[in-house]
């Protein structure tokens, strides 16, 4: 369960079950304040407020998820919710303990993407304003609104003219990704957004690397178990542009075949000596 409070506060809770289904305790992650907390508490989920939650959080170190600010990297302007979306580093209970830096690389290593993308960018690819800071550590990445994904648009009904659209625009974005060398690594409907005047956007660079680096973060959906996507590479951008042109061009069902016998209602009407 995600949720936010009034003052902007974020938590994200999950309940953990043993092997044969008991219940082991509530996992908690949450942003308070620009500081990130995680918790583990031994109620559950709906027998818990505000204020249980926040008595089972612990500051998370902030090398932890939190990567210092390099030199020269943009400063994001002041915040601006109808324009500006803040992505805060995605972190879970494991990733408190000390020393574990796993989540703060990510958000660096995408950091890095978006700078570079900001010398180079392009209409079907997400605007990135700058990192949001704390001290001398990155705390978000400010990027612009968008109006919501591409499963969310899908579900309001497009025409198959609004749908080649879309693929066009997605196809080019990732083109432009690999004229710079790099290859997305995760395209999927939920990577893909829309902005407010119905243009595909390219999104989530947390898994972008250039060509034959290896990949930190696992696609979704998919295991990093498979030597061919252990690095960065045109074909998983490839892949994942097929998957999301059979998303929005589902193949139609097959008609029913009936059994033979059902073929004929007369003949199956006689068999039951029905006149």
């Amino acid at each position: 369960m995600d949720y936010e409070t009034a003052d902007g506060s974020q938590f994200s809770l999950r309940e953990v079950v043993s092997d044969t289904g008991e219940f082991q305790g509530t996992l908690i992650t949450a942003f308070v304040d620009g500081n990130a907390y995680a918790g583990k508490s031994p109620q559950r989920m709906e027998d818990m407020d505000d204020v249980d939650v926040i008595q089972y959080l612990e500051p998370v170190p902030p090398e932890n998820v939190f990567p210092k600010l390099p030199e020269g990297f943009t400063i994001s302007p002041p915040f601006d919710i109808a324009d500006h979306y803040l992505k805060a580093p995605q972190f879970t209970y494991e990733d408190s303990k000390p020393g574990n830096t796993f989540v703060a690389d990510v958000l660096l290593s995408e950091a890095t993407v978006l700078e570079r993308l900001k010398q180079h960018p392009h209409p079907s690819i997400v605007h990135y304003f700058g990192a949001v800071t704390k001290g001398d550590r990155i705390t978000h990445l400010c990027l612009k609104r968008c109006y919501c994904n591409l499963t969310e648009y899908f579900a309001v009904g497009l025409s198959v003219a609004e749908r080649e659209r879309l693929l066009v625009e997605i196809r080019e974005g990732i083109e432009h990704l690999h004229s710079l060398g790099l290859a997305h690594n995760d395209v999927n409907p939920d990577n893909v957004c829309v902005d407010a005047f119905g243009h595909a956007i390219l999104v989530d660079f947390d898994s972008c690397l250039p060509f034959g680096e290896p990949l930190i973060k696992g696609q979704a959906g998919r295991s990093l178990t498979d030597e061919k996507r252990l690095l960065s590479a045109r074909e998983n951008d490839l892949k994942g542009l097929a998957d999301v042109e059979h998303f929005l061009f589902p193949p139609e069902k097959a008609p029913v075949e009936l059994p033979e016998d059902h073929d004929d209602p007369a003949a199956t009407t006689q068999d039951n000596g029905i006149a």
